[in-house]
């Protein structure tokens, strides 16, 4: 008994979700299971106090019309439209209005079932529908007022104007809800955008890091191979990149397992402090690095620390990448109010074409963004700047007009061989 019931009941639900899918409606379905079941229950009372109820009488008949829209859209699967169900409902009404109660006083139950079927068909219909179906209630319970048969039309007047406002508010709400719904999916999906382009973003500032200093190393190990100089330094530089092949692989695990593991599993991310590995990185690599770090380094918030430490690594991939020959002058000043990091190195001669397909500056810019500061990438002269700024509290920031060049304008061209030593 229990499985059958609850097998009718996954069916009723079934059939409600579809037909409320298909005709735009966002009601949970104890809603229309309340409103059909207090229509249903009205119009047995008004049979009952018409004394038609058992034994069933012709009148009874009035009943189950004034409810068969309200049975056919819980039982079929397809929705009664308004014009059928309005007109059904008030025959059933008007039949039962035409006999007047002789024992009940005026509290007849009739008129409630156009309550219910005012609210209902503006929560479903609209208010325009609503209107209609009110304004058709209305005129009937006036006629069966002036012809004898319905004392207190005033108070059933208001019952109908009041389903009529029930229905409106009911309307109201669920769209209210779907807009709500509609807007927490795009910022659900807007929420999964920004996560896998901060995924990327630190994805390839592993990886280019790690293969612009790996093929330092290889380029130095093949100069020396082809002059025929010491072979063990060529093996030194090939174990260097071995090394840092080794790292990559590390870090790459390191941050695939930081999307898989709770918070409290994951490991600290570099900072400011470990900028100065980096840059012992690059120029074990062959790579003239000069840096000068001004203030200190442990007061800096991880997040800021996080972002600085990116786009040092990132300038400093570029310039392996692009001109392996020239010196590079990295400098960080965390005194005052902003933190400045600045990256600068000579052009590389002679010039090839502009490679658009890179993401590496635009993730800069992107990081300068995401800190409140300013950024400015772009050639001055025979060099190459990169200088951020940044506030070094987290106080919000308006973030400063990008006066240089951003983006994928890297004059920078291809690889030039740098040779060890």
């Amino acid at each position: 008994m229990s499985s059958r019931v609850g097998s009718l009941s996954e069916g009723l639900r079934a059939r409600y979700e579809a037909k409320r899918e298909s005709h735009g409606l966002d009601f949970p379905l104890w809603i229309p299971l309340c409103t059909y079941g207090c229509g249903i229950l009205f119009a047995i009372v008004a049979v009952a106090q018409r004394g038609a109820l058992w034994p069933p009488t012709t009148i009874a008949l009035a009943g189950l019309v004034a409810i068969l829209p309200g049975v056919a859209n819980l039982t079929l699967r397809w929705w009664v439209p308004w014009w059928l169900t309005l007109p059904v409902v008030l025959v059933g009404v008007g039949w039962l209005l035409s006999q007047p109660l002789t024992n009940y006083g005026p509290a007849d139950a009739a008129p409630l079932v156009l309550m219910v079927v005012a609210a209902e068909l503006t929560a479903t219909e609209g208010a325009v529908i609503g209107l209609i179906a009110t304004a058709a209630s209305i005129a009937l319970l006036v006629a069966a007022s002036t012809i004898g048969t319905l004392p207190g039309v005033i108070t059933y007047c208001c019952g109908v104007l009041l389903g009529l406002d029930v229905g409106y508010m009911m309307r109201w709400q669920m769209r209210a809800l779907t807009a709500e719904r509609a807007k927490r999916e795009v910022e659900r999906v807007q929420a999964a955008l920004a996560e896998r382009q901060r995924i990327a973003r630190e994805v390839h500032d592993v990886v280019a890091h790690s293969l612009s200093v790996t093929l330092l190393h290889i380029t130095g190990a093949r100069h020396v191979l082809e002059e025929g100089a010491d072979v063990a330094e060529a093996l030194e530089a090939l174990a260097d990149a071995e090394k840092v092949g080794r790292q990559a692989m590390s870090d790459i695990r390191r941050t695939v397992s930081v999307l898989a593991t709770e918070p409290s599993q994951l490991q600290p991310l570099p900072g400011v402090a470990d900028i100065d590995e980096l840059v012992v990185g690059f120029k074990s690599a062959g790579l003239k690095v000069a840096y000068e770090v001004v203030g200190d380094a442990t007061a800096v918030a991880p997040a800021l620390g996080l972002g600085l430490y990116r786009i040092a690594q990132e300038s400093l991939a570029n310039v392996a990448k692009h001109a392996p020959d020239e010196p590079v002058e990295l400098s960080l000043d965390l005194t005052g109010d902003e933190v400045r990091l600045r990256v600068c190195n000579r052009l590389a001669r002679p010039r090839p074409r502009i490679n658009g397909g890179g993401s590496g500056v635009a993730g800069m810019s992107d990081r300068a963004n995401q800190l409140g500061g300013a950024i400015r990438i772009g050639e001055e002269g025979d060099s190459w700047h990169v200088e951020l700024t940044v506030p070094a509290t987290d106080s919000p920031g308006a973030l400063a007009s990008l006066n240089g060049k951003t983006g994928d304008q890297c004059p920078w061209h291809g690889l030039q061989s740098r040779r060890l030593r």
